[in-house]
């Protein structure tokens, strides 16, 4: 199950809430419009940034479902290939996760990107059948969310062979920051044209291009989209000064955004609201919001 597209940069976008924590629809456009025409590949719904394990289960099916009909509002025939649609799907159960993907599936998602239960750390074997177990009972493409620095769950490079060769399994997203890790995946991965390494790490964003992955899924894009764009591009055409430049700058406001000490949803909304791209800054509980003293806060750190 082959699914086109699945590289260049594409946005962990946040989910905007209004004051009843409900999914602001009007916002959720506005932002699936800018990544689009920012030169997004695919918008990511319900991931970590965008607090997927905490919405509801109808409400990431609403996401999906506004997201799929705001991209197809936009892209024409003639326009280049249409960004693709991956929404997050979660659980705390593995079959609640399967009904999590069959809903989504059904709202429009061109694939799904599956996140492990997490309560209890998993070995790299355990994650490995798990995916397996998933993948034998979806309707649509999947890709495996990896991200060790949260879940406290690791897959061994050597998983990704048998991964890789599930027709239903079409990538993996790797948000650790581990480089060496990542670069075991890609060389392992490195002759299997249908399935896409992607990374989710953006402070290691131009290694993980070189080291040969397919493109990226990150939360920075919210903000610097137009720089992950151009980043890739640069180490495309071998452009090292220019890649550095753009490295060290996506850096910076990575470690901005981790400065201000509170979640980065949390963090990426307030920005995203005084730049005017959203209505409210609302994070879902347990997640606090930014208060309106602490703007000034977010404000100053990412003008740094």
């Amino acid at each position: 199950m082959r699914l086109t597209g699945l590289h260049g940069a594409m946005v962990a976008l946040v989910t905007p809430l209004d004051e009843g924590r409900e999914v602001h629809l009007g916002d959720v456009e506005v932002l699936v419009r800018r990544a689009v025409g920012d030169g997004a590949t695919g918008v990511v719904l319900a991931g970590t940034t965008g607090e997927g394990a905490l919405l509801e289960p109808a409400q990431r099916e609403t996401l999906t479902r506004t997201t799929r009909a705001t991209v197809d509002g936009l892209v024409t025939t003639d326009a280049g290939p249409r960004p693709l649609v991956v929404a997050g799907a979660s659980g705390a159960t593995v079959p609640a996760v399967e009904e999590d993907v069959e809903r989504l599936a059904a709202a429009g998602a061109d694939a799904v990107l599956v996140l492990a239960p997490h309560t209890y750390p998993l070995t790299s074997e355990e994650l490995t059948a798990y995916h397996l177990e998933v993948a034998q009972r979806t309707s649509v493409p999947m890709l495996v969310y990896h991200i060790p620095q949260l879940t406290g769950s690791s897959l061994e490079p050597a998983a990704l062979p048998e991964l890789a060769t599930h027709p239903r399994i079409v990538g993996m997203k790797d948000s650790s920051p581990d480089a060496d890790r990542r670069a075991a995946f890609a060389a392992e991965v490195a002759d299997q044209d249908a399935f896409a390494l992607l990374t989710g790490h953006g402070p290691s964003l131009a290694a993980a291009l070189r080291a040969g992955v397919d493109g990226s899924i990150t939360a920075i894009a919210n903000l610097r989209l137009r720089q992950v764009v151009a980043l890739h591009a640069a180490v495309g055409a071998g452009d090292d000064a220019e890649a550095s430049r753009l490295q060290a700058s996506i850096t910076r406001t990575v470690e901005a955004i981790g400065a201000v000490a509170a979640s980065t949803p949390a963090v990426l909304k307030a920005a995203l609201q005084l730049d005017g791209l959203v209505t409210e800054r609302w994070c879902r509980p347990p997640l606090h919001s930014i208060p309106p003293a602490r703007l000034d806060h977010v404000r100053s750190a990412l003008l740094r």
